[in-house]
Parts: structure tokens; C-alpha cells; sequence
């Protein structure tokens, strides 16, 4: 047996052995409540793997090799700053909570480990983690510098598209709806254990009252609401009232009729009186609670019917936020929460900014793009790393949220733990997706099962928080930890090393402040 202990910000894979951060033991720095993670790579088995703690609190994770069959939609030559790795290969981005022993995959076992440090942990919080394989054992030396002080309060605020009927379907209880229930709570909780905090919420059931009439029932979607409040979502995202029918077409669509036809405007006086007497029923009308969509992705095309919208919704709805994704689109005023693509962002960077100036929210999002010019992503063909700084570029900027349009959605039933490169049709343009853009969480046995890449967003949201914390007390030298790291969106340290030592001394600064 043999074995190399990896930092977390590091993909590890079941035919590489030799790893930038691998080592023989563990020493890292966390908080009072914090975790402290990593991982264990372990080869040259041809039997079952063990592991236990001894003296720590930890969680094992073991971690199913996924394949990456191709590396779609580079539109322009791959620059080394990208670390893009060449398909086909197999990554470890699948967590599945361990079940007493990992037999090996393809040559090896992958192993990924949380310690819970105790809230009232001092000075040193130290152990082992023992491994076995037949005969032959191993002790791996674990030891933590406690900084006596919790995670700074969420602010951040996080929403990705999650499908509850996608949770159901490959789980197979779509004709039992209380086993999926609790399975979408399942589901739920994973997505705040890594700091999503708005949910997205479909419209109430609409139906034909006679010509001209509708009527709306929101039990099913008050039910959804009251769920994600019991469970720490604080925020809500209300699925557009409207659609684009192509990318090339100047036409909004509104329940099969033209957004800017009479008939829409009256369905829209209808549909959101209601939902604004709904929400004030339940005591939601709190205007940074509910954000509302128009058309996901407006362009220059379909600029001037989106903005009419727009303002109609305004007009009907006052108290409401609108809220789309978004890039160089000319709908000026249009918006309350502006989410450009991350080097859209960058491009037009002046004009966003200066929506903050009347007080309007900047966030920013990635989906299958950008894909090239050394932009970070959530992909598994890139660094683990360029998911860890997408919250980095938050602080950076003063962006206020973070969008992401897939959790679940296994894009046309494609198997997630045999092909990550689906093809994905929107508004009539078809693309293949690079690996991942389509899930964060897999379909696991009875359960939802985590990825490396879920785990690294929670610690970005959590490193984003530190940084913005240090920040309030000096903001000089926030801001230089942070340039350490992240300088833009296509310009990150890749060197795992330098990261995990930078981690320790953003944690370090942070507790040190907050105990002054």
C-alpha cells in the first residue's frame, strides 16, 4: 500500500501519484467550528481500504472517479494560464459518504476527509487518521492551530438551479411524493451546508377563468417558501414571467402571447396583483426577499420588449426586484440586480459599477462560458482551484452574489457517473457542455452525494466572508491577501501550496482582528 496526503484545493486522480501539495502527514489552520479538510490518496491496494480517526472528529468521504470524455467549446487557442487538462481522463469529484470500506477504482482509492474542529478547541487540535489494507497499516499525523474566534456572519448571497423534480426522478420516487420530499430536503440541506442561501421557486399553477380572466393557486408555492425558510434560505427567486423564443428573435413571450399585446399586459396586471397580494398575505412583502425574472439572457435583439417588461412589472409590482442574467444587453435602468457573465463583467466594468451608484445589486455568473482566455469556471477539466476563486472575485470586485443555472439538471438524462459532456439545447442553439457545468450534486445510492466541487464553493463562500470581515478593520490588507490569490477572473495562482499557506494566513489575519 501506498499512499499521499492532498491538500482539498487539488484535483486527485486515479492514475496520478504524484501530487504539487502531496505529502505524509497534515498541519493547517482553521476556526472554532470550522472544518479542516483533505484528501488521501491511496494506490498499489488489491484489497479494501480502511480508515478511522483517532483523537479527531472527522468525516470520510469516498471519492468515485468521474469521467471527463472531451474538452468542448475552446473557441480560441488554450493558453497555459487555463491549466486545462487534456480529455479523456478521470477525475475524483464524487463524495460518497463512507461505508466502512473503499474497494479500489481504477488502481486506486481516493479518500476525502473532514474535521469538524470543536467550538471550544484551543491552541492545538491533533490526531491521526489510520489506514489498513490487509496487512499493512499506516498513521497519518493531523495536526490543527486553532484561531479561537467562529466564521463571520453570511452575507454572500448564492443561488444556483436546483430541480427538485430531477431529485426525485433519479432517485426513482416520482410515484412516491413523501419519500420525495425528504429526499429534496436531503438535497436542500447539501446546497446551505455550502452557503446557497435564495432558492428558486416556480410560479403558482395558473389556469383559464374564461376569457381575459386567470386564476391563481399558491399552495404549492407558499408550501416551497415555508420549506426553504425552515431549512436558512432567506432569499427567493420567482421564475421569469416571460421567455425569448430564439436567440435571433425580437419577440418576448408571455404565456404563448407577445409580452408588449394587450392581452399580456392584462394576464401580467393579473398575475402579479396576485402574487404581490400573496406575498403580503404571508407577511413576505420585504423587498430584498423575493426577486423576480423576465427572460434569462436578454441581447441587443430583444433589448426594447424586455425593458417594456420590465417596466410594466415595475408599474404592477413596485416592491418587487428584477432580477436576470445578463451581459452587454442595451437595457439601462432595467434591472434592480445586475448578473453579468464574469469576463463580461470585466469588459464593461465601468458601466456595472455604476448601476451601485443608485443603489442596485452587482453579481456575477458563469455557465458554459467564459471558456478560454485563462477565465475560471466550476469545470473538471480545469483547476480545482478556478472553482475555488469564483467567490474570490466577489470580494474583488464588490459584487454582492454569485448566480450559477445548474445543481441537478443531468442535461438529457445523460448519467452523471459515465459522461460529463452532455449536449445542451437553449432557445434552439445546441452545445456540448464542458464537464460538470451541469451538476454540482450526483444522484448517489438512497442520497444525494457531494462533489469536490460543492466543497470548494462552500470554502470559497467561507474565505470571501474572512476577506470581507478583515476588510471592515483594514480593508489595505484584505485587499493584498485577496491579490495573492485572485487579481481578475482570468488571472489566479494555481500553485497549491502557495494557496493553502495564503488560507492559513487570511484565517490567521481574520482572527486576529476579530479578537483585537
Amino acid at each position: 500500500m501506498k499512499y499521499c496526503v492532498v491538500d482539498s484545493c487539488e484535483w486527485t486522480y486515479p492514475d496520478v501519484h504524484v501530487y504539487e501539495t502531496g505529502g505524509v502527514f497534515i498541519r493547517q489552520t482553521a476556526l472554532c467550528g470550522g472544518l479542516a479538510t483533505f484528501q488521501i490518496h491511496v494506490w498499489d491496494v488489491s484489497s479494501a481500504v480502511f480508515v478511522q480517526a483517532k483523537g479527531l472528529c472527522a468525516d470520510f468521504y469516498e471519492q468515485i472517479p468521474i469521467p471527463v470524455e472531451d474538452n468542448p467549446n475552446f473557441e480560441k487557442e488554450v493558453l497555459p494560464s487555463s491549466g486545462l487538462k487534456r480529455a479523456p481522463f478521470w477525475v475524483n469529484d464524487c463524495l460518497c459518504p463512507w461505508r466502512g470500506q473503499a474497494e479500489p477504482r481504477r488502481g486506486a482509492v481516493g479518500i476525502y476527509v473532514t474535521i469538524s474542529v470543536p467550538t471550544d478547541a484551543q491552541g492545538e487540535y491533533a490526531g491521526e487518521i489510520l489506514l489498513s489494507c490487509g496487512e499493512e497499516t499506516a498513521a497519518i499525523p493531523v495536526t490543527i492551530s486553532i484561531c479561537a474566534c467562529p466564521l463571520p456572519k453570511e452575507t454572500l448571497q448564492i443561488a444556483m438551479g436546483y430541480i427538485p423534480y430531477n431529485a426525485a426522478k433519479w432517485h426513482g420516487l416520482l410515484e412516491n411524493p413523501e419519500l420525495a420530499d425528504e429526499m429534496d430536503t436531503r438535497y436542500l440541506q447539501m446546497l446551505r451546508r455550502q452557503h446557497q442561501n435564495r432558492l428558486y421557486v416556480d410560479p403558482p399553477e395558473i389556469t383559464d377563468a374564461g376569457p381575459g380572466r386567470y386564476a391563481f393557486d399558491f399552495t404549492a408555492f407558499n408550501r416551497r417558501v415555508r420549506k426553504g425558510l425552515s431549512l436558512g434560505f432567506t432569499g427567493f427567486h420567482i421564475n421569469g414571467v416571460g421567455f425569448r423564443k430564439a436567440w435571433d428573435s425580437p419577440v418576448i413571450g408571455i404565456r404563448g402571447m407577445d409580452a408588449l399585446s394587450y392581452e399580456a399586459y392584462v394576464y401580467l396586471r393579473q398575475y402579479l396583483g396576485a402574487l404581490r397580494e400573496n406575498l403580503r398575505i404571508n407577511g413576505w412583502l420585504e423587498r430584498d426577499m423575493f426577486f423576480i425574472g423576465i427572460a434569462d439572457e436578454p441581447n441587443e435583439i430583444n433589448a426594447l420588449p424586455y425593458r417594456a417588461v420590465c417596466g410594466m412589472v415595475r408599474r404592477i409590482f413596485p416592491e418587487i426586484k428584477i432580477f436576470d442574467a445578463c451581459s452587454g444587453a442595451p437595457i439601462y435602468g432595467a434591472l434592480d440586480v445586475w448578473v453579468p457573465r464574469s469576463d463580461e463583467y470585466e469588459k464593461n466594468q465601468s458601466v456595472f459599477d455604476s448601476y451601485k451608484e443608485t443603489g442596485d445589486q452587482v453579481w456575477h455568473y458563469v455557465c458554459l462560458y467564459p471558456r478560454d482566455d485563462g477565465y475560471i469556471n466550476r469545470f473538471m477539466d480545469i483547476p480545482l482551484l478556478a472553482t475555488r476563486y469564483l467567490y474570490w472575485g466577489n470580494y474583488r470586485y464588490g459584487l454582492s452574489g454569485y448566480l450559477h443555472w445548474a445543481v441537478n439538471v443531468y442535461e438529457n438524462d445523460v448519467d452523471p457517473f459515465t459522461a460529463s459532456c452532455p449536449r445542451h439545447v437553449n432557445a434552439g442553439s445546441a452545445s456540448v457542455l464542458p464537464a460538470g457545468d451541469d451538476k454540482l450534486i450526483y444522484p448517489g445510492e438512497g442520497e444525494p452525494w457531494m462533489s469536490m466541487r460543492l466543497e470548494a464553493h462552500r470554502e470559497s463562500a467561507e474565505e470571501y466572508e474572512m476577506l470581507l470581515a478583515i476588510s471592515h478593520r483594514d480593508k489595505a490588507a484584505a485587499d493584498a491577501l485577496c491579490a495573492r490569490g485572485f487579481r481578475s477572473f482570468h488571472d489566479v495562482t494555481y500553485d497549491g501550496r502557495t494557496f493553502r499557506a495564503l488560507r492559513n494566513e487570511i484565517i490567521e489575519t481574520y482572527s486576529a482582528l476579530y479578537n483585537k
